[in-house]
């Protein structure tokens, strides 16, 4: 059995001062860690899906590894549509595991390695285009390639992304938000893993979603900088004021995949 923190789009500026919608990102983040470390157990380890920061810079990842140095289990991060992998390999510190594609291809694509790790084959892939191409995400075929040649037959496999792969019924995030070829993504991983694929597990969408699509379950957590709207016919999304604390906890076993969701009070945004 794992046991696996899932957190997200925590958008750490370059100093402890930084607001969005009345949110402090960094304070915000230091509640969440904290709030982890304060469970009944320790995490095998956290997964953070991306948007470390608000833009990049190497004084906000500096600020994120500073707070993230007090987790109590070990952190993967994965690249999101915000994010600079140069300066994540830089100031970040990964738990162990194996690089898919060159780190000179500038593309965050690993497998997680080591002790209960190999129970269940994890994957990190990064789906970020050029900023000027919008806020939807993109997988390269290479690192599609580079996943599914590294998938046994022979375990369940679990993948982490930035961007949702499935429309989750919501006008603007389904039009904007999504990894273009997602379908094909999905397609591809459960045709190599059939039932053993455990889960698409993914952030961006400041949005806890679960989809179950083209027989694929996908699981998406929140970010404790705030929420965005949903609704069925939005022509765009907002910011939700306050907000909560959100992480989502996934449990691995030989023959399942669960989540139990955590949305926890907070107060003080100073």
């Amino acid at each position: 059995m794992l046991e696996v923190i899932h957190i997200s789009d925590t958008h750490f500026g370059p100093d402890r001062s930084l607001m969005i919608r009345g949110a402090n990102p960094c304070v915000r983040s230091i509640a969440l860690v904290e709030a982890i470390n304060a469970l009944p157990f320790t995490p095998d380890w956290v997964v953070h899906t991306g948007d470390v920061v608000n833009e990049p810079n190497p004084h906000a990842y500096a600020l994120a590894a500073e707070v993230f140095s007090s987790c109590k289990a070990p952190l993967y991060f994965v690249a999101g549509n915000h994010d600079d992998v140069a300066m994540m390999r830089e100031h970040l510190h990964f738990g162990p595991y194996q690089l898919l594609i060159p780190e000179s291809d500038g593309q965050l694509c690993y497998r997680l390695t080591g002790g209960k790790n190999e129970a269940v084959e994890f994957f990190v892939v990064d789906g970020r285009v050029r900023p000027e191409e919008g806020p939807h995400g993109f997988l390269s075929e290479n690192q599609i390639a580079a996943v599914i040649n590294h998938i046994s037959g022979e375990k369940p496999v679990a993948v982490f992304i930035h961007y949702p792969l499935s429309p989750i019924g919501s006008a603007w995030i389904d039009g904007h938000l999504l990894l273009e070829n997602g379908p094909r993504f999905r397609d591809a991983l459960s045709g190599k893993t059939g039932n053993q694929l455990r889960g698409v597990f993914s952030g961006h969408l400041h949005r806890g979603i679960q989809v179950f699509s083209g027989g694929v379950f996908q699981s998406g957590v929140s970010s404790p900088a705030g929420e965005f709207t949903a609704g069925p016919d939005d022509d765009f999304c907002d910011f939700l004021p306050g907000g909560l604390l959100p992480f989502n906890h996934l449990t691995f076993t030989a023959d399942a995949t669960m989540v139990k969701s955590y949305a926890l009070p907070f107060e003080g945004d100073a």
